[in-house]
């Protein structure tokens, strides 16, 4: 399975959860984790964006990118995306379109429910957190203490979102 992950989720990991242990521990399960150059771009702060840079350069996450013309041609049908929601999506329509067994991580409702609109297999951080657990690489008592991580960040959660995916 292919991961196209958001800033977003790239935040929440290596931020306000567990520094990115567990995303790697992700693709020893098999799972490909991929960001976009926005992506890298919107990550600015200490220490997500050197911890997703070293990501990078051991190849544990990898970069896709995205033609000028389609970003723009996307961006013109859905102004209300930013850069790097917009990157993701088109990269998930490419793995769509090519049969892969992906899926879109983005926590933002604008970037999901286009996802819903074009029929991109998606989750978010949370979903993330239930991948991790189903997959046995971490226990619900491990999954809960990170849910209470991002309830107290700065990550912004839906009480829905917990409830729902929990």
């Amino acid at each position: 399975m292919k991961l196209v992950l958001d800033a977003s989720v790239i935040i929440a990991f290596f931020t306000e959860m567990d520094d990115g242990p567990y995303l790697r521990l992700l693709t020893d399960s098999g799972i490909e984790l991929f960001v976009t150059m926005g992506v890298v771009a919107e990550v600015k702060k200490e220490p997500a964006i050197n911890r997703l840079r070293k990501a990078i350069k051991d190849g544990w996450i990898s970069v896709k990118t995205v033609s000028s013309s389609q970003f723009d041609d996307f961006k013109g049908r859905f102004p209300m995306l930013d850069y790097a929601e917009i990157e993701v999506l088109l990269v998930g329509l490419v793995f769509k379109q090519c049969g892969e067994d992906y899926c879109c991580v983005l926590d933002e409702g604008p970037g999901r429910k286009i996802a819903d609109a074009l029929s991109l297999e998606k989750t978010g951080t949370i979903g993330l957190l239930n991948m991790l657990n189903k997959r046995g690489i971490i226990d619900k008592e491990t999954k809960e203490k990170l849910l209470c991580k991002l309830e107290q960040s700065t990550f912004r959660l839906r009480e829905s979102h917990v409830s729902a995916n929990q």
